[in-house]
């Protein structure tokens, strides 16, 4: 399965954009390990050689990631990170990333914020 796609902005960014499943590698130098069910996905700003997978592929400059059902969920574009001006994909972009999620089945998932008390 694909796990990785270049989307780009109306300003002419490109974003790698990338799955993580349950058990793959995550964070910055992937040094994290994703435990949970749901897959995350992740958004690089490719302009900027910072971040690499483990095979030393260049992703970019890490930007934010979501749980795959909170994207599945959206219509429109999304801002990526408030603070970066940059960082906006409109709606034909988000609408391929969508696309990109479809092999996953996000709409399996539906990740609980209600917090324990």
């Amino acid at each position: 399965m694909l796990k990785k796609i270049i989307v780009t902005n109306k300003t002419g960014i490109a974003f790698v954009v990338r799955v993580v499943e349950q058990g793959e590698r995550y964070g910055r130098n992937m040094m994290l390990t994703h435990e949970e069910n749901e897959p995350l996905v992740e958004f690089y700003d490719a302009r900027h050689p910072f971040d690499f997978d483990l095979d030393g592929n260049q992703l970019g400059q890490f930007v934010s990631r979501y749980y795959i059902s909170t994207l599945a969920k959206s219509e429109g574009g999304i801002n990526l990170c408030g603070h970066y001006e940059g960082a906006i994909l409109e709606e034909e972009p988000m609408r391929l990333v969508q696309e990109f999620m479809k092999p996953y089945n996000p709409e399996q998932y539906s990740h609980d914020w209600s917090l324990a008390g």
